[in-house]
């Protein structure tokens, strides 16, 4: 097994570190003596997230939990090492082996089935707050129109706070910059 690239992390103090080890037609991830190889042509999707200086790839093999890379390794004294460098150069050649052994579907930015649970629970407690203010006959304004005003106010905000990080598709060998350090 010839290895072109391998990473280790770590995404939070309670998890134990993993190594990813890219070869060239599969992965394989170690962790605690455990070993699991996962051919390329499994991978089903990889998505590329960013909040603030967090990055991450997360792969979903066919068949297994999906895995989640970051740019993190967090020590033992609670503090974090940042891998940005050495994470970016990882998806790189990940995706370069992607590309041609796997019809992966590739994905930037939010969950988009999250997005719209966000928005469905804007739009309830927007009803459920207008409702109260009615029952209570505090409402300033009809309860209908004040908790159709609330609805688009906490989906403006929803909509404000995930700007530039809606899901798009991309293509592996044109990896979006702003997903990676």
């Amino acid at each position: 097994m010839k290895v072109s690239e391998a990473y280790t992390y770590r995404n939070s103090l309670s998890e134990k570190p993993i190594t990813v080890i890219l070869s060239d037609y599969a992965l394989t991830i170690q962790s605690e003596g455990h070993e699991k190889v996962i051919p390329y042509a499994n991978i089903i999707s990889v998505r590329l997230c960013k909040s603030k200086s967090k990055y991450e790839a997360i792969l979903t093999p066919d068949g297994h939990d999906p895995i989640i890379v970051t740019n993190y390794y967090y020590l033992s004294n609670r503090e974090r090492e940042d891998r940005s460098r050495h994470y970016a150069t990882f998806v790189r050649v990940l995706h370069f082996h992607l590309k041609d052994k796997s019809t992966a579907e590739y994905i930037c930015g939010n969950n988009l089935s999250n997005l719209l649970i966000w928005a469905c629970i804007s739009v309830v407690v927007a009803f459920l707050v207008s409702f109260t203010l009615d029952f209570l006959q505090a409402s300033p304004i009809n309860s209908n129109l004040l908790a159709v005003a609330l609805s688009l106010l906490f989906i403006t905000f929803l909509v404000s706070v995930n700007w530039g990080h809606f899901p798009n598709i991309y293509k592996p060998e044109n990896i979006p910059m702003q997903f990676l350090p």
